[in-house]
C-alpha cells in the first residue's frame, strides 16, 4: 500500500469521525432542546428553599416577586426600575404592565430597647401608591404600647402618576431656602398628593372606630369609642368644629 493511499484511507475515516460527530450533537441538541420546550414539562418539588423568587409573564416582565429584605425588589413604574432603596421581606405584585400594583411585606425592628413591628397588605391605584390598606403597625417604648390596626382606603387625584410627582419632588428639594422648600413640597403634595377619605380600625391614641373624611381629606365623621371606653358619634364642619350627636349619662 503506498503512502497516497494510506492518506485516503486515513481521511476517509476522519471524514466519517466528523460526520458522526456532527449528526450525534445536532441529535443531542435537538433532545435537549425539545425537552426543554415542553409546556407540559412540570416538575414537582416537595419544599423549595429560596431567598428571592420571581414570577414573570410571556412578556418577561415581572407579575409577582417573593423575597427577603436584602434582594427585595425595589419597585417598577412605567415601564422603569426604581432606584435600590431598603424594602421589607414579603411579596411584591406587578400588573400586566409590569408596574408595580401593590404587595404584602412586613418587618420587625428592635433597637435601643424600642420595638417597632408591623404587617401591611397594600392594593395600588393605577400608575401611582397604595389606595387600600390592611395594616398592622405596633410600637413599644418604655413599658407602653402604641398600635394602629386597621384598613385605610385613600385616594389620589385622577390621573396623578408617582413617577412625575416624585421627580418634581426632587426639584423642589433642591431649594436651599428652608421656608421656601416647606411651602412648595405642601402645595404639591395637597394638588397631587393622597389624601385618606376612611379608616376603621384601632388608633394609635387606643380609640377604636370608624372614621370618615371629604374628597379633601378634612374629618367629617367619627363613630368611635375612645381610650377611656365612651362612646362618640361626631360630626365637623366646614370650619373644622365638632359636634356630638351622642349623650352618654
Amino acid at each position: 500500500m503506498t503512502n497516497h493511499q494510506s492518506t485516503q484511507k486515513l481521511d476517509k475515516k476522519i471524514n466519517i469521525l466528523t460526520t458522526y460527530a456532527v449528526v450525534s450533537a445536532l441529535v443531542f441538541s435537538a433532545f435537549a432542546l425539545s425537552s426543554f420546550s415542553k409546556k407540559d414539562n412540570n416538575k414537582s418539588y416537595d419544599e423549595l428553599i429560596v431567598k428571592k423568587l420571581t414570577v414573570i409573564g410571556e412578556d418577561n416582565l415581572p407579575r409577582m416577586v417573593l423575597s427577603n429584605e436584602d434582594r427585595q425588589h425595589s419597585g417598577r413604574m412605567n415601564g422603569k426600575e426604581m432606584d435600590r432603596r431598603e424594602r421589607p421581606s414579603g411579596i411584591i405584585f406587578f400588573n400586566n404592565e409590569g408596574d408595580e400594583c401593590g404587595g404584602l411585606v412586613y418587618k420587625t425592628k428592635i433597637k435601643n430597647g424600642k420595638v417597632t413591628s408591623g404587617m401591611s397588605f397594600t392594593m395600588d391605584n393605577y400608575k401611582d401608591d397604595q389606595v387600600v390598606q390592611i395594616l398592622n403597625d405596633e410600637y413599644y417604648k418604655d413599658g407602653k404600647a402604641y398600635i394602629k390596626r386597621g384598613i385605610s382606603i385613600n385616594q389620589y387625584p385622577i390621573g396623578s402618576n408617582m413617577e412625575k410627582r416624585n421627580n418634581k419632588l426632587m426639584k423642589l428639594r433642591s431649594i436651599e431656602d428652608d421656608e421656601e422648600r416647606k411651602q412648595k413640597i405642601n402645595e404639591l403634595m395637597e394638588n397631587e398628593g393622597p389624601v385618606n377619605r376612611l379608616f376603621i380600625g384601632k388608633t394609635k391614641g387606643n380609640s377604636s372606630g370608624l372614621f370618615l373624611a371629604g374628597p379633601d381629606g378634612a374629618p367629617k365623621m367619627m363613630i368611635y369609642v375612645d381610650d377611656k371606653g365612651n362612646p362618640k358619634i361626631q360630626t365637623f364642619n366646614k370650619n373644622g368644629e365638632i359636634k356630638d350627636l351622642l349623650e352618654v349619662e
